[in-house]
């Protein structure tokens, strides 16, 4: 099977860059829009959970990159194979403000490493929940800068 290693979008909001990176690395803010709580430990090696009460479910990362106001990156559960290894992604959020606009990518990283069983669930779940998310983020960014 041929296996892709990213997940990308990018998404261009009317906020400045000062405020995208307090929505993607502030608790408070990551509550309102990925997900409905969150704790964040904002540096390297620092733990970073976020939870969907819908779901009954809570998944905790490690921050490995902050670069302010550019740069925020953390590895993350993909999940568990049948053998009970777990398995990781990196996300990396990519910042870039030009005339008052912020440009946001996102790149989840590392999925072609995944088992099969695992980097099928992933690839699905997750290609829509980025869609679904950085929807959100926006949302929260017009509410928070109106």
């Amino acid at each position: 099977m041929d296996k892709v290693d990213t997940i990308e979008r990018t998404i261009t909001v009317a906020s400045p860059i000062a405020k995208v990176w307090e929505a993607i690395t502030v608790a408070e803010h990551l509550a309102a829009w990925f997900g409905d709580s969150a704790d964040i430990d904002l540096r390297p090696g620092g733990v970073f959970r976020v939870g969907w009460s819908e779901y009954e479910y809570m998944t905790e990362a490690i921050v490995e990159v902050v670069d302010e106001p550019t740069t925020f990156a953390y590895r993350w559960d993909a999940g568990t194979s049948e053998d009970g290894t777990m398995w990781t992604t990196r996300v990396t959020f990519t910042l870039d403000e030009s005339a008052g606009m912020t440009t946001i990518t996102v790149v989840e990283s590392g999925l072609s490493q995944l088992p099969d069983d695992v980097y099928a669930t992933t690839l699905r779940e997750n290609t829509s929940g980025w869609e679904s998310e950085l929807g959100d983020l926006e949302r929260h960014l017009v509410a928070v800068v109106a």
